[in-house]
């Protein structure tokens, strides 16, 4: 079960405290989101909250994030592959609102016998990475990757650290502002696939994913 609650001014001081952060005037008098995961014995197992009140996630986001697979509904889906490796790429949301969190998710299946390089890495060779173009208005967030394990090739003294099988990573971003209308995310994905014997050249595929921009909501009139 996933609840949303509103963070209120009493707890404020104590929240801001286990951060070594000070409460500011502003940030008083306005509810900060907080997202609790339950699990059936209504025991919270996962929470968080955003440091900016105005920020909100999509719904196929939090469900992704919070409750792991796949949600049944999300952006274009944009692919490509190679002789091993398959990437498919999409945003969890085919429309976002001025601070709404968005994730680009980027799943890569890699052909039994081969793996690609994680960080850290030695120099000269390529890591599995994803970057986004800039956009004005728009704040990109760090690539989360799953941890690689260590490898290493024989007669090589290196010691590598791959991913095997399939990898979902992800990248958050968010439109800080109003009224930029709609877009096309640009991504470039980056990688180099080995096996115990050979290595392909360093490989990169660019993906595009269109997103609609929709009205915010305004909160109703006061009578």
């Amino acid at each position: 079960m996933i609840r949303e609650l509103g963070l209120l001014d009493e707890h404020l001081d104590r929240h801001h405290a286990e951060f070594g952060r000070p409460v500011r005037d502003d940030q008083r008098g306005v509810a900060y989101p907080s997202v609790f995961l339950l699990d059936a014995g209504g025991m919270v197992v996962r929470k968080r909250a955003h440091r900016n009140y105005r920020i909100r996630d999509t719904g196929a986001g939090l469900v992704e994030e919070m409750l792991g697979g796949t949600a049944s509904a999300h952006g274009v889906e944009a692919a490509a592959d190679d002789e091993v490796v398959r990437i498919r790429a999409y945003l969890d949301s085919p429309t976002y609102r001025w601070y709404q969190r968005l994730r680009v998710v980027v799943d890569v299946a890699v052909q039994d016998g081969y793996h690609i390089y994680g960080t850290p890495i030695p120099e000269g060779y390529v890591p599995l990475s994803a970057a986004i173009d800039p956009i004005d208005g728009l704040e990109v967030g760090e690539a989360d990757w799953p941890r690689p394990h260590p490898f290493r090739e024989s007669g090589l003294s290196e010691e590598f650290w791959v991913h095997e099988g399939t990898v979902r990573g992800s990248i958050p971003l968010m439109f800080t502002k109003d009224g930029t209308g709609d877009h096309r995310i640009r991504v470039t994905v980056r990688y180099q696939a080995c096996s115990a014997t050979a290595c392909l050249p360093p490989a990169h595929v660019r993906f595009e994913l269109p997103v609609h921009e929709v009205a915010a909501v305004d909160a109703p009139a006061k009578q």
